[in-house]
């Protein structure tokens, strides 16, 4: 996986509630149009997230839609768990599922989201949303891998600024 602007990210839409973001405010700080994001806080796991809908270099901010309910293809990885800092377990991905923001060094370059609750140090990955299906032929998708390492690109209903 490497780090590019998707042309098909997005599966359905409502009308996109875009805030301007610092790219110093993001955990990438490396901004990529059309992946997920995600705001640093003072608490591990509360941090807002939401899909990057533009960028403007010339002054360091991202423009990311942070609309709850709105949902994207986004790549996600399969782990569940971490043990000394590396992947451990993985599992079938399925309709209904957690997506985790999560920033282990273990991720795929340009995958920032995956299943696993915890990143590869113990710290809580911050909930990014919940895995649907986009139509009638991506619901046939489901569940979407085996119960081995892979990254499955998938429908996600961001949570944004929501609940």
């Amino acid at each position: 996986m490497t780090e590019e602007i998707r042309h098909d990210y997005e599966c359905y839409s409502r009308e996109p509630w875009c805030v301007p973001i610092p790219y110093a405010r993001l955990t990438d700080t490396t901004p990529t149009e059309s992946l997920p994001a995600e705001v640093t806080s003072l608490v591990a796991g509360t941090q807002l997230t939401g899909t990057i809908i533009s960028i403007d270099a010339a002054d360091e901010v991202a423009e990311l839609d942070v609309r709850c309910g709105t949902v994207y293809y986004h790549e996600v990885r399969n782990v569940r768990t971490y043990s000394g800092a590396a992947e451990n377990t993985w599992g079938v991905i399925d309709v209904g599922d957690s997506v985790y923001y999560d920033n282990s060094a273990t991720m795929p370059a340009g995958v920032y989201l995956s299943t696993s609750p915890l990143d590869n140090l113990g710290v809580a990955n911050t909930l990014f949303g919940t895995v649907v299906p986009c139509n009638d032929a991506d619901r046939a998708n489901y569940p979407t891998t085996t119960a081995t390492a892979s990254t499955e690109e998938c429908g996600v209903c961001q949570r944004g600024a929501g609940i």
